[in-house]
């Protein structure tokens, strides 16, 4: 039983030098990388990058620095109210004539993280009234959810509401939904201009847009590729409501759903995985520029409005564990076990081991350190055996716990 608790300590001890002793090595060792910002001039036709290194400085990708006057003047459907300020806004643009409306109405930012996508599920889902007459949305009283049918809810009283229930239903299954739900997308709050209600997927990965019109359903289905599936969908509520949505397919390209003809229209920009990398989206009256960020690049494509590839960027740099910090670390430690993930929001074990397999050699030379250790000592070998074989696979993890928890300790 003595040895069997012994055994139980290791383990914990093993666990916890894992998730502090890595910590504590990037809190002293990490140097951050200051990602450059990269966006694209219409007066130039060329991209800008920003960079905050050693102070900030903003070129051209061949070198070209501007002042920020400089800068700002070039990117003029960004800095709107600045370069109004300083009467430097051009009059037009591409010999369009450029208003303060116009730039307000096409302007839309989008951003999405990977710890964003990994939320709960909440079940179940408030569904507005679109056409109430109101200014303001109002929460209903209610809230749906789909499994075997499309089924409301009484916030208050708990009871499913069987007429609204059968009433949704039966839309849906006339459209051909099959049930249950895999996904259900949509902007669950009061804190937008409209509301058009959900993208929904169905069991077989169909897509169909639900909404509430005067208290009667809405319901259309989506005409997808074949093959295609997707595994995020993000709603919008831009001004210029030329679409839903972005849609993140299954094989990690993005696309767009247009509103009214319900045109899915895939983005020429490449493959990017939203669970992966950051995403970000600025769209204004003569562009959009689809940006992905990744802990060691950043690659920017840009597109007309008519989603027309027109230009890109791509800029690497060494990643944290492609510098001498994060090769020390793959030789030091086996891996790290933390609480908590760049890519996730939620709180839990996530457990790293480092490839290639460094730390064996670093482990091999503990197992070596522990034998003099016990030599002297004057311990038995024969009876440190499995000592040595949890330092082989654990490293100093394995090294440190050992001679923590040592055998005399219980004798």
């Amino acid at each position: 039983m003595v040895r069997l608790s012994r055994y139980f300590l290791l383990i914990a001890g093993i666990v916890a030098f894992a998730v502090v002793l890595p910590e504590l090595y990037w809190m002293a060792f990490a140097k951050p990388v200051k990602k450059p910002l990269v966006f694209y001039s219409c007066i130039e036709n060329d991209f800008l990058i920003q960079r905050s290194d050693s102070g900030i400085t903003r070129k051209d990708p061949r070198g070209k620095s501007y002042t920020r006057e400089e800068y700002e003047q070039r990117l003029p459907l960004m800095y709107v109210r600045q370069l109004l300020m300083s009467n430097t806004m051009p009059d037009s643009i591409y010999g369009i004539e450029v208003d303060n409306h116009a730039i307000t109405v096409n302007r839309s930012t989008f951003r999405v993280q990977p710890k964003e996508l990994s939320i709960p599920d909440p079940g179940l889902y408030p569904l507005f009234e679109s056409q109430s007459g109101r200014a303001n949305l109002v929460m209903p009283d209610d809230f749906f959810r789909i499994t075997w049918r499309m089924e409301f809810v009484d916030a208050k009283t708990n009871k499913t509401l069987e007429e609204k229930s059968q009433m949704f239903s039966a839309v849906l299954y006339k459209r051909g939904f099959k049930f249950p739900a895999k996904s259900i997308s949509g902007l669950p709050t009061t804190r937008k201009s409209c509301d058009e209600g959900y993208l929904v997927i169905d069991a077989e990965d169909q897509l169909f847009h639900v909404k509430m019109a005067k208290g009667e359903p809405y319901v259309k289905k989506a005409e997808l590729p074949s093959g295609t599936k997707f595994k995020h969908i993000n709603c919008v509520d831009f001004r210029n409501t030329k679409f839903y949505a972005y849609l993140f397919s299954t094989d990690n390209h993005i696309y767009i759903l247009t509103q009214d003809d319900y045109e899915l229209i895939e983005l020429p920009v490449g493959e990017m995985d939203p669970e992966k990398h950051e995403i970000r989206i600025f769209g204004d009256l003569f562009h959009y520029q689809v940006s992905v960020v990744g802990d060691d690049f950043i690659r920017t494509v840009v597109l007309d409005t008519d989603y027309k590839k027109v230009d890109e960027y791509n800029e690497s740099w060494p990643g944290i564990m492609e510098r001498r910090e994060g090769k020390i670390f793959k030789t030091i430690f086996p891996g790290q076990i933390s609480m908590t993930s760049p890519d996730s929001s939620l709180i839990r074990f996530y457990t790293e081991i480092n490839k290639p397999f460094l730390w064996l050699v670093f482990s091999a030379v503990l197992m070596v350190a522990q034998l003099f250790i016990f030599k002297q000592r004057e311990i038995a070998l024969k009876n440190q055996v499995v000592d040595l074989c949890v330092i082989g696979v654990t490293g100093i993890f394995g090294f440190l716990a050992v001679n923590i928890f040592q055998n005399k300790f219980f004798d």
